[in-house]
């Protein structure tokens, strides 16, 4: 037992946990309390500057709690508070990030910033789910006990996936297995496809670890059982795939050797009216109809221009979504298996104005690209923002127009601030999008026109 103190929560910080104030001081972070809440707390760490802690008991509750305290959803972090206290939080986390992290003028800011855009339908919009095995248990990570639980009331997850996730369930007790210890799942409620992947983390040779998945899925039936518990629903099973993730650095990438086990390793999604092959292990948009809100506000930045230049393509959705007849698209990105698919998706649509390449993006030549002017360029940066090199690119060539889609509110105020800084660009608008319900997690789409 640690150190307990009553406080008094006063904020919710950047990650979704309360912040409060020990009697020495400092700042203590607590999770799944809100502001307003008055709580005994368990201080579990503490550094030089600032502590984390537990909440024991719960002295009074915000009229924004809609969970009781203990009533944790997993995978969810901020299931207890209402949705339109979320939707506050999150605009309000996007504006702070661009005034404290960024430094840019409030009356810059006020201007700028845009009604955060909700989501229509919160519950159950997630189409790629990721559990991990415990007990012959699909669970999810609690974000207060950081223990694998059941997901218990699913409000995340799509429904068939829980139809499935019972039917694994049922295949393991009846017969035990440690061959596996993840099942990814991703489907499409618009053309009903679903894709299994299950997880092995065995370094036995690969040909031992396939051969063993085989034969277990032979004797229990577990592509027959599950391609009639999709088909009861309406599904269809595209594939099964197994991943052999045998090193640290495979298991926290999803990386590893992929083999089919039955049928294909894509399945397929429609997003603004154009078809997308999805492969396992390729990153796409978890939340379709919000998704497509999100490329509607980002073609805002590229209506009007002759080119567009989409880096950190992925498998090319912003980029082919926007793309109208008479525009030249080019994309890039690192990932081979991206620009692949990236590829394939054009082709799918029959789209010819269209390129895709493996190339950094803070690599690229601005002068050897001969794109039609004027040039808008789109970038969706991992969580770490843009590379200092690409920003020093982007301020020499300075495409007309800029549209910067982020996950991360605190790396999007960084980049501003270095792209502002010059003078070249003005800020048009700023919106957030939830594109994460119950979750601290916020997209932002930003518009950057060149000139004041």
């Amino acid at each position: 037992m640690g150190i307990v103190e009553s406080i008094t929560i006063t904020a919710l910080a950047n990650e979704g946990q309360g912040v409060g104030e020990l009697s020495s001081g400092k700042k203590i972070f607590v999770p799944a309390v809100l502001p307003g809440e008055t709580c005994r707390v368990e201080v579990t760490a503490e550094s030089a500057r600032y502590a984390e802690g537990v909440c024991v008991e719960l002295l009074n509750a915000s009229p924004d709690r809609i969970l009781s305290y203990g009533n944790f959803v997993p995978g969810a972090d901020l299931a207890h508070m209402s949705y339109r206290a979320a939707l506050e939080y999150k605009e309000d986390k996007v504006r702070n990030c661009l005034l404290h992290i960024g430094k840019l003028p409030e009356e810059l800011v006020t201007s700028a910033m845009k009604n955060i855009v909700p989501c229509e339908d919160p519950l159950n919009y997630r189409n790629h789910m990721q559990y991990r095995l415990v007990g012959g248990h699909l669970c999810l990570i609690n974000h207060v006990t950081k223990m694998a639980e059941d997901p218990g009331n699913p409000i995340l997850e799509y429904p068939i996936f829980t139809v499935i996730r019972a039917e694994i369930e049922r295949i393991f007790a009846n017969a035990p297995t440690n061959l596996f210890e993840e099942v990814v799942m991703r489907g499409s409620q618009r053309t009903k496809d679903v894709l299994l992947e299950f997880v092995s983390g065995n370094t036995d040779p690969h040909e031992v670890i396939i051969g063993n998945t085989t034969k277990y899925a032979e004797s229990t039936a577990l592509i027959h059982t599950l391609t009639t518990a999709c088909q009861a629903q309406g599904y269809r099973l595209m594939g099964i795939t197994l991943r052999i993730s045998s090193t640290s650095t495979d298991r926290r990438t999803r990386g590893g050797t992929r083999v089919i086990i039955h049928g294909n390793d894509y399945y397929e999604e429609v997003l603004l009216g154009h078809k997308f092959r999805i492969h396992a292990g390729a990153f796409f948009q978890v939340n379709i109809p919000q998704a497509e809100l999100l490329y509607k506000h980002a073609s805002e930045a590229t209506s009007e221009a002759a080119s567009i230049l989409d880096l950190y393509c992925g498998t090319g959705s912003i980029g082919l979504s926007i793309l109208r007849p008479g525009q030249k698209l080019i994309g890039l990105d690192t990932v081979p298996e991206a620009i692949r698919a990236a590829k394939e998706n054009a082709l799918l649509n029959g789209i010819s104005n269209a390129s895709f390449s493996i190339k950094p993006a803070e690599k690229l030549d601005f002068t050897t690209l001969a794109l039609p002017e004027p040039m808008a360029v789109v970038v969706d940066p991992p969580r770490k923002g843009l590379d200092p090199l690409l920003i020093r690119k982007l301020l020499t060539s300075a495409p007309a127009r800029l549209c910067y889609i982020s996950c991360d509110p605190a790396t999007l105020a960084r980049d501003l601030s270095e792209l502002l800084s010059s003078g070249q660009y003005s800020l048009a608008s700023v919106r957030p999008v939830d594109m994460f319900p119950w979750t601290h997690h916020v997209e932002t789409v930003v518009l950057l026109s060149k000139g004041i």
